[in-house]
């Protein structure tokens, strides 16, 4: 059945209308809602890569590091956050976190949570950290041992330390993780991961026990619903639909104009931000009530399965990102890992860009993605015996 166009009802006055402050505006926003409603999404996570673990509904990936390349340095592990598709770090072949890694000689692994079903309700931290990550990184060990056995590289096959990278709140369980299992992390990267959680800024505010009453709200024997994180989301934006809405339709029209690929970023984008993942119900009410209500990781008083989240229990080199423009982990919930942990070798950050955009957007591989790879080489590359 065809669809007539919507009717616009300033039609007939536009030209007249022209030039009057917030018309042209309210124009491109419907006009960019259009074109949000009709347009396909591109693919997206297509670097080249092997799956070399499952478990349930995750998988871990692996790049191969570019054959071009001399290079030694340890695995890294990328750890994004469960609430999110991990298409994030893999979302446009010239715009992936994974993807320049590899490149760059970095023989690097994505911790992709997948999408979690009713089955997986009762999944708690302890499920996540000390099951599902930790029998990752034994298996990414086990793996990278194998690659380096068949490479016959100098180091022979004995089983490293990993890198892990957390980006955001899979940069939080990375820092848990770490602190648990000092012995498997050779090196640790936290990007906008917050650990001062009364510093969360909105998300801080919207997560507040006088605010979530998470006994009533999350159901720990089901998932914490994609729509009710939706609007979540949206609440912490509350104009962020009209300025998504102007940057497609600005995008639309350099299209028009014989430049496609801004409009398919664009629409890449909106594709993993539609994309919201559910949560273990118990999961959620143990993470949020442990961070964002009672703000128990720096202090040292988080118990996972019986054991103390200890930060100071991290003495490997340690890098820490904040966005000046990040409003989910504002630099004052992220900055403090760096004088929490154990290690003598800290290097902190403060990048000029948003959560999202150091990522993805322009401001990756013109900093973050070079930034990264600088301090892999200079902190955690392996001498020759």
């Amino acid at each position: 059945m065809n669809l007539c166009p919507p009717v616009d009802p300033f039609a007939a006055w536009r030209p007249l209308l022209a030039g009057l402050p917030g018309l042209d505006e309210a124009d491109r926003i419907r006009r960019g809602a259009a074109v949000l409603a009709a347009m396909p999404r591109p693919p997206v996570g297509l670097t080249e890569h092997q799956v070399i673990h499952r478990q349930n509904k995750l998988a871990v990936r692996y790049y191969a590091p570019a054959p071009s390349t001399d290079h030694d340095g340890p695995p890294v592990v990328v750890v994004p956050s469960m609430i999110n598709r991990a298409t994030i770090c893999d979302l446009e072949p010239d715009r992936s976190l994974v993807g320049a890694l590899s490149q760059a000689g970095h023989p690097t692994y994505l911790v992709d949570w997948g999408v979690p079903g009713p089955e997986d309700a009762h999944d708690d931290v302890g499920h996540v950290l000390l099951t599902l990550l930790q029998r990752s990184i034994d298996r990414i060990q086990r793996h990278d041992s194998r690659q380096r056995h068949d490479s016959r590289q100098r180091h022979g096959s004995r089983r490293r330390p990993v890198t892990l990278l957390g980006y955001c709140q899979g940069g939080t369980l990375a820092a848990a993780y770490a602190a648990l299992r000092p012995d498997d992390v050779g090196g640790l990267i936290a990007l906008n991961a917050p650990v001062r959680f009364s510093e969360g800024g909105r998300f801080a505010d919207f997560a507040a026990a006088a605010h979530l009453d998470l006994d009533t709200t999350i159901d720990d024997d089901g998932l914490v619903p994609v729509e009710l994180m939706a609007a979540a989301f949206k609440l912490l934006d509350p104009v962020g639909s009209w300025t998504r809405f102007l940057a497609i339709d600005a995008a639309a029209t350099a299209a028009a104009a014989g430049q496609p690929r801004r409009l398919a970023r664009v629409l890449a984008r909106e594709r993993w931000l539609e994309e919201n993942v559910p949560m273990p119900g118990r999961f959620a009410r143990e993470f949020i009530r442990a961070t964002y209500q009672e703000d128990r990781l720096l202090d040292g008083t988080w118990m996972v399965r019986a054991q103390n989240v200890d930060l100071s229990a991290i003495t490997c080199p340690v890098l820490v990102l904040a966005c000046r423009r990040d409003f989910i982990a504002p630099p004052a919930a992220c900055q403090p890992l760096a004088d929490a942990v154990g290690s003598r070798d800290v290097q902190r950050e403060l990048l000029d860009t948003g959560h999202i955009g150091v990522v993805v957007g322009s401001f990756g591989p013109r900093v973050f993605y070079p930034l990264v790879d600088g301090w892999l080489r200079t902190h955690l590359d392996e001498s020759p015996t």
